[in-house]
């Protein structure tokens, strides 16, 4: 799951403050490598004038835009620059140690995300980080094909969001319909895997998790033809390729716009494979082949 920069700390400097300030308004809108270059700047500044709590703030920070970036070794190093300066505000290490368990997943790295997740549930964490790191086991169970385990985090992650719907946020609940939606699947069940996978378009689409969202697209997808709805899969495959291809993820997008005019031809729905070989004949020409 996607975690968002922290907001501006009780502490204040004017520099860290400014460039804090411009690099969320950079991440928001999607240059992570702008944002990067601005929590750079403010933990330079926070480290210069050794207060803790922004120099912690400003690596976790920074963490967020290296996992926008994909460089998960700079994310966790940074991470670990943060739980250092804050042990020393005496502030909370659990949510820095809960992304670095994420991070860890990421970098395929299962059992070191599992044993984060393990010190995160055994530090009694607050309902929405117990949430996580629940969601977060529930994953790498099924990702390890241990259906049973998956799903008694599944039923774990649901009562815990049942008792918290407050605190359930388009982003938590996203999470928690990708788990459902897979271990649907790997039960062979690909009508609630689709109904799973739709619920985590809609709920990523509200989180503005953009690039995560084409991704579950392609699984809603893959869910409908194993459902015998071709046509509905060729869709949610032009989807999926359209809304990865404009942003950047070429290689992807081609792949699922060839999935989405394979689905058509085998729905016999002449428009949708129009629509498919035309993004395929404009994704081809913008990224080569």
């Amino acid at each position: 799951s996607a975690s968002a920069p922290r907001g501006a700390p009780s502490e204040h400097d004017r520099q860290i403050a400014q460039a804090s300030a411009a690099a969320r308004l950079a991440y928001e809108r999607g240059d992570y490598a702008q944002a990067r270059e601005l929590y750079r700047r403010a933990l330079t500044r926070a480290q210069a004038i050794d207060s803790a709590r922004l120099a912690a703030d400003a690596a976790y920070n920074l963490a967020i835009c290296e996992i926008a970036l994909r460089d998960y070794a700079a994310a966790d190093a940074r991470l670990r620059q943060a739980e250092y300066d804050a042990a020393r505000a005496a502030a909370p290490l659990i949510d820095i140690r809960l992304l670095r368990a994420k991070v860890a997943y990421l970098d395929a790295r299962p059992s070191d995300a599992d044993a984060l997740a393990g010190d995160v549930m055994a530090s009694g964490p607050p309902a929405v980080l117990r949430l996580q790191a629940v969601l977060l086991r529930g994953t790498l169970r099924s990702d390890a094909g241990d259906i049973a385990a998956a799903r008694a985090e599944l039923q774990a992650a649901s009562a815990l969001a049942h008792a918290n719907d407050k605190a359930l946020t388009p982003s938590l609940r996203a999470d928690l319909e990708k788990l459902r939606g897979t271990i649907a699947r790997l039960d062979g069940d690909a009508e609630s895997a689709a109904r799973a996978f739709e619920a985590e378009v809609t709920s990523l689409r509200s989180a503005k998790r953009h690039r995560d969202m084409g991704y579950a697209l392609a699984r809603a997808g893959e869910a409908h033809l194993s459902a015998g709805r071709a046509a509905l899969a060729a869709d949610r495959y032009f989807l999926a390729a359209r809304s990865l291809g404009r942003q950047g993820e070429g290689t992807a997008a081609r792949g699922f716009a060839d999935a989405s005019l394979a689905a058509a031809l085998q729905a016999n729905d002449a428009a949708a494979g129009a629509r498919a070989r035309r993004l395929l004949e404009e994704l081809t020409a913008r990224d080569g082949p």
